[in-house]
């Protein structure tokens, strides 16, 4: 049997996925592109996604897929600046698909050196860990501390820390195999040691629960904690002595809420020097294992477990489907 035109992966019940028909994409608008999607990571947000535990409420009847990098097929009349065969990182969610109907202004160009699998990984995390450093308060000569070391963001935030003379302490949960201090009850000695008599201005944390006071027990006075993750899946809680005695500030972090209080010339200005520090080498991220769409639940069980990498999707594979 034929595989479908266009077919997409959508959260089922109870952590289930499942595949349904999508309608295949009509001849663009003046201002619209049509794209046949190549790759997509199996990011902690798609399984919070399918779990049901995403911070935002999601279309149901939509793909899932917070990224991933697809080909050009066809441009509208008014497109001058992209062309069949270029690369592009759709802007929003429903990547999980195999063809996709998009406007202009909801797609970044790859640049032609990009690896199309690292293009793949580039929407989400370079611009999240840019942001945090924007909305960490740290500059030249401080130290910030971040958990979850072995992420992808935690990657790009030591890449961009580093351009900017913040010098970053990692942090790993106890007896990982990671580089990094280790996130338990001597965490803010071993901090104090790691900074060197720089400031702790900022803890950048995703895993929430008792880590946030962990973190927020490390910073200097008006410190400031961003909470951006939910790897415990508990409420963060921090000791009221220390949100007193030091005036921290403790706050909430999203991607897509922070871009969009940008101007278009900042969100371009960052792409654009995202991708220069992407092409100088270096900030490429290790890939666990590549699986065809019909392998997602394979994917995805192997997304859940611990290991260094991401795992993507091939959505241009027919294998199975």
């Amino acid at each position: 049997m034929s595989p479908p035109a266009n077919i997409g992966l959508l959260a089922g019940t109870a952590g289930d996925i499942r595949f349904e028909p999508q309608p295949m994409p009509a001849a663009p608008g003046p201002d619209g592109l049509t794209v046949r999607m190549l790759f997509a990571p199996v990011n902690p947000a798609d399984l919070l996604a399918i779990d049901g535990g995403y911070a935002f409420a999601l279309d149901a009847d939509a793909p899932l897929g917070a990224e991933g990098v697809g080909v050009v097929e066809q441009v509208g009349s008014r497109v001058s600046d992209l062309s069949p065969g270029d690369l592009v990182l759709p802007l929003d969610r429903g990547n999980w698909t195999r063809r996709r109907a998009l406007a202009r202004d909801r797609v970044i160009a790859v640049p032609s050196n990009i690896d199309p699998r690292q293009a793949a990984m580039m929407r989400i995390n370079p611009a999240t860990a840019w942001l945090l450093l924007d909305a960490s308060g740290a500059g030249p000569d401080d130290c910030l501390v971040q958990n979850a070391a072995g992420s992808a963001v935690a990657h790009w935030v030591r890449r961009l820390a580093a351009l900017r003379d913040i010098a970053v302490i990692d942090v790993v949960r106890p007896n990982s195999s990671a580089a990094g201090l280790a996130d338990d009850e001597h965490l803010e000695a071993t901090v104090k040691v790691a900074s060197g008599g720089r400031p702790v201005r900022a803890a950048l944390d995703c895993v929430a629960g008792d880590a946030t006071g962990r973190m927020a027990a490390c910073l200097d006075t008006d410190g400031t904690v961003l909470v951006f993750g939910h790897l415990s899946g508990e409420p963060s809680r921090v000791r009221s002595q220390l949100l007193t005695g030091r005036g921290l500030t403790v706050r909430g972090f999203s991607l897509r809420p922070a871009e969009a209080r940008m101007t278009p010339a900042a969100r371009d200005a960052m792409v654009a020097a995202l991708w220069a520090v992407a092409g100088q080498g270096g900030a490429d991220l290790p890939i666990r294992a590549v699986f065809p769409l019909a392998e997602a639940e394979r994917a995805i069980a192997l997304a859940r477990t611990p290991g260094r990498g991401r795992v993507l999707l091939d959505l241009d594979a027919i294998s199975g489907m």
